[in-house]
This record gives structure tokens, C-alpha cells and sequence, in this order.
């Protein structure tokens, strides 16, 4: 197939390149903007039956009135003494500054809360009453795209009114709320998207320039490579319009605003793998003494097959993403996979179209002529197969990798164990690594939102931020009724009392304080009995839609942890199993109650469900995926074995340096981010198989003509200077994704940097070569006991030449 591929792309290479820019012109007619097109969130993309996506949809049917789906926090604060009647005033005139509807962007606020609002205004005050809150309720959801400028714009004013001369001395402001946090999360994606795209593109540059040192040949892997991420993103953009189609509904394939990140150093990085690789074929051939035409069908005659299945690795291991629960991870793993399949199509195709168009000039200022006796030279192979190389550079390079190619061979197993002891300690380190599923985590400390949840955490119980909602829901449950009453005040009491729970508010306890009786004629008293009459406190936690009401009755937990914290998630699990004691005990006045959890601390315990489960499956497909790659192409399973041990040992090294890394570089580290392992794994192992299979595939050619240990020295030497630049430039475009301000991008950019380049300078040069050497040494000396033992002659064939274990 690719000896067919090369004659095309040599022949017709003008139709090539043509064909490539009509496609990249319509496309860019047909396709809408990415943003458009694009989601982001987390707690979002949950399957239906976890149980706060039943909660969700509960809520709604059950509190029509309650369209509230984020909010904006203001935090007014002292350090030294309560706030004044002046301090409060300032609060509510800044609160009513940011609500009028005059400025832009509109505000899509549901309701608002301030210290002076009836009922609820005297919980906004802080029990040291130093702090109070003003709380916009909006309409948007807390990751909409919508909350950017409005953060931006909220920020603003806050930062300009704390400098009027008006506004008391010493009062600090701050800006929080999930709407806030939604807002600079999706502000640090994009600016990471950008940085990520410019670092790329320049860090590629720089390599091949260094590489290459020819202006020309560093534009051909380049321009392949940026159409290529136009094409493929407007190719999956312009799939995320499908479902609108009629009949096609089904078809739910959904993009996310940082998956644009994986597209573009994933493309840069591995393409411009494949580019170099098909380039150093096609420099071979020419110094075999073929010409152009010739050079490009040879090249993509003998590296074709090796890029396709390299390419391929990746992409179904990308694809197992797309039995995943989580969304997130069914719609980005098989979005990215797609891109990278445009991004070889390219190489193998309008590279060499380019390649051929530009003929000899593509070397300019160098030549490339035909030496055999230096390559023999280099090598210490007198053979006149050898390629040759006029550049002293390139010839300093294959003596030193066939320096490390005959220590390889003579101490293989010195060296393997070695290697093996010195990294065990960090995969050790890497087996079960703690994980953190903070979001608020992610941001840099310089982001609004978390300078204001830190303002309010000194003041408020960080549980204020995300209190823990319960539904409880049963068929004609009468809430309402005064027994039934009776039990939703035992049951808040109950919740009260449960260890790291500061407040429970209810429907008898709508303000949130100490359960129990209370003196009417009394202040706190006379407000509890003014709070629980009041038809906005008894709507909010009684269902009043004629088809529920009475049915579903709402609790809310203001718990002492951060809602993002274990301490939390665990508080759930355990607050789930009692509920469901109660549910299941016919004794109970709850049971056949279902109770369903809202909130932030919910919403992650389900989010770690589902991606831990999810991690489990993907893991073991993504292994059995590109075991069968490795089984269809080298057809010897004890090598595809080895091959697969060696990048899975590679992934655990990987991650315990990670995690040892960063546990010492950030002064509160809880973990790394949850999407870590699973993208690390997933990349790391697909990639590092494509390096392998550079590399054994290139074996298997030469010792089909030069022997065993020959085959073997000759192919670590030849592809050692290609298959390290490939692994430089491919971590290179994987530190761009540390260039951002997403900690869980920075984590995961460096893990994927440090991983590639493990593979490498250790797994591809050290680990598989002492292996194919040691088994190669094993097999010689069987071959040669059986000889002495039959005296038969026996022919000497390679095990990988041959496919047998």
C-alpha cells in the first residue's frame, strides 16, 4: 500500500498539494468558530444515574422558582475590629453598583442577597462579625462562557470602588462564588490555549532549525503541521454541528475548550516525529544514490507502514476513551484521536508532495551526496548497504549512538538491571499516588477568585462556599403536614449533630441555627418563627409545584471542611450510607424516601466515582489495544510483551517523579490533579510504544540482512539520533502545557515531558536493546549446545527477523 502511496505522492504531487488547499479553504467556509462550538466544566458531564445529576433534575422540577445556577460573591471584610453601620453601607452600595442593568455585559441575575435583605440578610454577616456577603444568584451555569467578561467586569468595579475616598479605611473586597471560579477557570484555559499554541510553534521551530540547520527543510515539517491543526480543528468543530441535523440527534459528539491544547501539541509533537522520520528515510535513500522521485517512494515504501502503526497506537488508545462514563473523557479522547489521524494523513502525503516540489533545494545550503566508505567507518561495519553522510555533524551523531550501540550489546545485562534498580524507587513512588480533585486548586493564586475565597474562609466556615444539599423525595410524603414536620425537625437536629457540620438549614430551620426550641419573645426566637412563616424560606425548602408539592423537602449542610477537600468527599459517602439506613428500615419515618445530593463536595465525590472507574477500564483497554498493534505488527508475543512492560514501568517512573516533584514544590499539595494519570497513561503508553516501534521495526530490516547483534548495533546507531531528536521535540511541545496557569495542565505538562523523555534516552535505547541482546545471546547459546550436542549445522537467523519467541 505505501509502495502505491509513494509512486502517487512522487508523481502527482501539485494534486496533492491542491487537493490539501481546497480542503483547508472549505472546511474554514463550512466550520464554526471553535469557541462556539465548544464546552468546558467538569461536573457537568456526569452519567445520568449518579446522584447528583438526579438531584439536579429533581431540583428543577420540584423548585421551578429556584432557576439560580451559579453566583458571584462579594466579600467585605476587616482585619481588626467588627464592621461598622458605615463598613455595611459601603457593601450595599457597591452591591447595587454592580447590579445595575445599565452596564454591559448584562448581568443575568435571579436574585440578590444583602446584609439589609429580610431573613436571610443576618446569616450574610459573619459570626466574628468582621465579614459580610453580598450574593448575586444568576441564571448561567457556573462554567459559562458568559462569566468571563463578567468577572472581568465585576473585578473591576470592586478594585476601583475600594479606592474611593468614600469608602471606610481598611475595609478590604474580595470577589468568589462559583460563578467566579467558573470564570477564571475558563479565562486560564484560554490564555493557556494561547501560550500553549505560541510555545509550540516556537519550540518546534528551534528544534528542527538545530536539527535540520536548513531553512526550507524546517518549513516543511511546519506548514504540514499548522494546516494540519486548521484542517483537523475544523474537521471536528464542523462534527459538533452534526446532532443539530434532523435525524441525527444521536449523534452526541461534543468538543471541550481544552481539548484544543492536546490537539496542538500532540499534532506538533507527534507529526513532526513522523515528518522527521519520513525526512531521514528520504535523505538515506538519496545518499544510497536514488534520486528524488525514487527517494520519496522508497521513503514512504519503508517508514510508511511504521508511522501508520505508530499513529495508530495513539489513536485507538485514544479511542478506548470513548467507553468512558465520564463525558469529558468519551468526547475528548476520540476528538483528538481524529486530529492526529488528519496530522498523518498529512505527513504521508503533503510532506513528501513538498519534498518533491522542492527536490535538492530542500538540503539548501548543504548537498547531499553519496559516501558508503564513511558510514562504514562509523559503524565498524565494512558493508556497502550502509547509507553514507557528508555532514560532520550527522556522523558525530551515529558514532556516538554506535558507541552506546556496542555497550548495549557487550554488557546487556549489567546494564538492564542497572537501570531497572536505579528507577524502581520512583515507580514505587508512582503506584498509588494521592489524587486531588480540587478545582479551585487549579488556579493561580493571583486569580480574583481565589483571593476572595481565601478573604472569606478567614471569616465564614469554608463550607459556606458549597454548602451540601439533600432532597429527600417520596410519593404523597406530605411534608407539609405538622407530623411530617415533626420528623424534618428530628432529622435536621440528626444532621446537625454529625461531626464537621456547622449548620443544617431546612424547612424548619431556614436560617440555619441550633436546632431545638426557642422563646418567641425573645430576639433569635422571634426571628426563627419570622423566618420559618416567611413563603420565600418555606419555598425554598418545600417543594411547591402543584405536581410535587409536599413530596420533596431540601436540607442544606454548611459543613467546617473545604468543599473540595477528601474530608468532605468522605463526609458524603458517609452522610449517603446513613440515608440509605433510613431509606431501606421499614421502622423509619424515611423509608422508601429517596434521598438525592446536591453541591460541590457531591458533585466531585461523583466525579471521582466515575473517573476512578474510569481510569480502571480505559487503563486496560489502552493495554489491550496496543498489544494487539504490537502482536499484528511484530507477530512475537514475547517481545510485544516486553514492549509493553517496559512503557507501563516507564508510566509509573513517570508519575512517582511527578508526584514526588510537586508534593515538595507546593506548600498545601493535596495531590495530583485527577486528570493526570489518566492522560499520562493513555499518551505516555501509546507514544512510547511508537518510539519502540521506530525502533524494532528498523531491527527487524536489519537483521534480516546483516544478522542478529550486527542487525542490531547498526539499527540503535541509525535511528538513535532521529528517535532522541523525535523525543525532544515531543517533550518540547509538552512543556508548552506548562506555560499556562491551570496547575492540572502544569502537572500534567511536565509528567508528560519527563515521561517522553524517559522513553527516550532509557526505555528505547537501554531497556529494549538489552533485551533483544540478552534474548539474542540466550538463543546463541542454545544454538550453539544443540550443535555441539547433534553436530548439525545450524543456520543463524534472528528471533525478530524471524517472529519466533
Amino acid at each position: 500500500m505505501f509502495h502505491l502511496l509513494g509512486k502517487v505522492v512522487s508523481r502527482h504531487w501539485l494534486l496533492v498539494m491542491i487537493a490539501w488547499a481546497v480542503v483547508a479553504a472549505v472546511l474554514r467556509l463550512l466550520a464554526p468558530s471553535w469557541d462556539l462550538v465548544t464546552h468546558d466544566g467538569d461536573l457537568a458531564y456526569l452519567p445520568d444515574r449518579m446522584t447528583t445529576v438526579r438531584g439536579e433534575r429533581l431540583l428543577a422540577a420540584a423548585f421551578p422558582g429556584n432557576k439560580s445556577k451559579s453566583q458571584f460573591v462579594i466579600v467585605a471584610a476587616r482585619d481588626e475590629r467588627p464592621l461598622s453601620s458605615e463598613d455595611l453601607a459601603a457593601l450595599e452600595t457597591l452591591a447595587h453598583q454592580v447590579r445595575d442593568p445599565a452596564l454591559e455585559p448584562e448581568l443575568p441575575l435571579v436574585d440578590a442577597w444583602t446584609p439589609a435583605s429580610d431573613v436571610v440578610g443576618q446569616k450574610l454577616i459573619s459570626p466574628d462579625r468582621r465579614a459580610a456577603l453580598a450574593v448575586m444568584q444568576l441564571s448561567t451555569e457556573f462554567m459559562a462562557l458568559q462569566n468571563i467578561p463578567i468577572l472581568d467586569r465585576i473585578s473591576r468595579q470592586v478594585n476601583a470602588f475600594a479606592k474611593e475616598p468614600s469608602v471606610p479605611a481598611g475595609l478590604h473586597f474580595g470577589v468568589t462564588g462559583s460563578a467566579a471560579v467558573g470564570g477564571d477557570m475558563q479565562g486560564s484555559a484560554g490564555e493557556s490555549i494561547k501560550n500553549t499554541e505560541l510555545v509550540t510553534v516556537l519550540l518546534v521551530l528551534s528544534i528542527l532549525a538545530v536539527v535540520y540547520r536548513a531553512p526550507v527543510l524546517v518549513l516543511i515539517p511546519l506548514l504540514t503541521l499548522m494546516l494540519s491543526v486548521v484542517v483537523a480543528s475544523d474537521a471536528v468543530a464542523l462534527l459538533a454541528l452534526v446532532k443539530q441535523q434532523p435525524g441525527w440527534e444521536w449523534f452526541d459528539f461534543q468538543l471541550f475548550k481544552t481539548s484544543k491544547i492536546f490537539v496542538v501539541t500532540i499534532l506538533f509533537g507527534a507529526g513532526t516525529d513522523f515528518c522527521l522520520f519520513l525526512i531521514a528515510r528520504y535523505r538515506e535513500e538519496l545518499e544510497r544514490g536514488f534520486g528524488h522521485v525514487r527517494a520519496i517512494e522508497l521513503a514512504l515504501e519503508h517508514v510508511g507502514g511504521a508511522l501508520a502503526a505508530s499513529a495508530l497506537t495513539t489513536v485507538l488508545g485514544l479511542g478506548t476513551m470513548i467507553f468512558a462514563d465520564f463525558g469529558k473523557y468519551r468526547n475528548s479522547g476520540p476528538a483528538i484521536g481524529l486530529c492526529l489521524l488528519v496530522a498523518l494523513t498529512a505527513c504521508l502525503t503533503l510532506a513528501p508532495a513538498m519534498l518533491r516540489a522542492l527536490g535538492q533545494w530542500v538540503f539548501w545550503p548543504r548537498y547531499i551526496g553519496v559516501d558508503r566508505k564513511i558510514a562504514a567507518e562509523v559503524t565498524g561495519i565494512n558493508d556497502t548497504d550502509l547509507p553514507a553522510s557528508t555532514d560532520a555533524a550527522d556522523r558525530a551523531t551515529k558514532k556516538f549512538w554506535s558507541k552506546i550501540a556496542n555497550l548495549v550489546v557487550e554488557r546487556p545485562g549489567l546494564i538492564l538491571a542497572t537501570s531497572v534498580a536505579l528507577l524502581s524507587p520512583l515507580a514505587m513512588a508512582g503506584w498509588n499516588p494521592p489524587i486531588s480533585y480540587n478545582l479551585l486548586a487549579e488556579l493561580d493564586p493571583s486569580r480574583p477568585s481565589v483571593h476572595g475565597t481565601a478573604l472569606l474562609s478567614k471569616h465564614f466556615p469554608p463550607g459556606e462556599t458549597g454548602p451540601v444539599t439533600v432532597l429527600a423525595h417520596k410519593d404523597g410524603a406530605a411534608f407539609q403536614s405538622k407530623e411530617r414536620e415533626q420528623d424534618i425537625a428530628r432529622m435536621t437536629k440528626w444532621m446537625y449533630d454529625l461531626p464537621g457540620v456547622k449548620q443544617v438549614r431546612s424547612y424548619t430551620e431556614p436560617l440555619g441555627d441550633t436546632p431545638g426550641m426557642y422563646n418567641i419573645f425573645r430576639g433569635k426566637g422571634l426571628a426563627k418563627l419570622t423566618a420559618r412563616g416567611n413563603k420565600g424560606a418555606r419555598a425554598m425548602y418545600l417543594a411547591q409545584n402543584p405536581e410535587l408539592a409536599g413530596e420533596v423537602t431540601r436540607f442544606d449542610l454548611i459543613l467546617e471542611y473545604d468543599p473540595f477537600s477528601i474530608e468532605a468527599l468522605h463526609f458524603v459517602d458517609r452522610l449517603d450510607t446513613d440515608l440509605q439506613k433510613f431509606a431501606a428500615d421499614p421502622k423509619s419515618p424515611w423509608h422508601d424516601v429517596q434521598f438525592d445530593f446536591l453541591g460541590t463536595s457531591a458533585a466531585t465525590r461523583d466525579l471521582k466515582t466515575v473517573t476512578e472507574a474510569d481510569r480502571q477500564l480505559i487503563q486496560q483497554l489502552v493495554v489491550f489495544v496496543v498489544m494487539g498493534v504490537l502482536m499484528v505488527l511484530l507477530r512475537r508475543p514475547g517481545l510485544c510483551l516486553y514492549l509493553m512492560i517496559s512503557v507501563l514501568f516507564s508510566y509509573f517512573v513517570t508519575l512517582g517523579a511527578t508526584h514526588l516533584l510537586f508534593s515538595h514544590w507546593y506548600p498545601h499539595f493535596q495531590g495530583l490533579d485527577w486528570k493526570v494519570p489518566i492522560f499520562l497513561f493513555v499518551i505516555l503508553v501509546a507514544i512510547g510504544e511508537d518510539y519502540n516501534i521506530f525502533l524494532v521495526t528498523r531491527v527487524i530490516e536489519e537483521q534480516a540482512k546483516h544478522g542478529a547483534l550486527a542487525g542490531l548495533r547498526i539499527a540503535v546507531t541509525q535511528t538513535g539520533g532521529i528517535i532522541t531528536s523525535c523525543g525532544v521535540i515531543m517533550a518540547g511541545t509538552f512543556v508548552s502545557m506548562m506555560t499556562g496557569t491551570l496547575k492540572g495542565m502544569l502537572e500534567l505538562g511536565f509528567a508528560l515531558s519527563i515521561g517522553i523523555m524517559l522513553d527516550t534516552v532509557v526505555v528505547r535505547p537501554i531497556l529494549v536493546p538489552c533485551y533483544l541482546a540478552i534474548v539474542e545471546n540466550i538463543r546463541g547459546t542454545l544454538v550453539q549446545q544443540r550443535g555441539a550436542t547433534t553436530d548439525d549445522p545450524v543456520e543463524d537467523k534472528s528471533m525478530v527477523a524471524t517472529g519466533r519467541d
